[in-house]
């Protein structure tokens, strides 16, 4: 059975994919205008998730997290 990772329209399995998967994306290196165009996709891509994280934030830990990577 899986798991479904989006509970009440939150991301909840892991409070830190969206930064961790911003911060992977940061740091591809690309080759070609083609795999540039992706990387921007999927920057663009995690900078959403990690701003809907941000303001729809409610759990103390998670706002505590935020706040310690200086988000919120």
């Amino acid at each position: 059975m899986i798991n479904n990772p989006i509970i009440n329209n939150r991301i909840v399995n892991s409070k830190t994919f969206a930064i961790r998967f911003k911060s992977f994306v940061e740091e591809v290196r690309v080759n070609d205008p083609c795999s540039e165009e992706e990387k921007e996709y999927l920057l663009n891509i995690a900078n959403q998730l990690l701003n809907y994280q941000i303001q729809t934030a409610v759990d103390e830990e998670e706002i505590n997290y935020l706040k310690r990577l200086k988000l919120l």
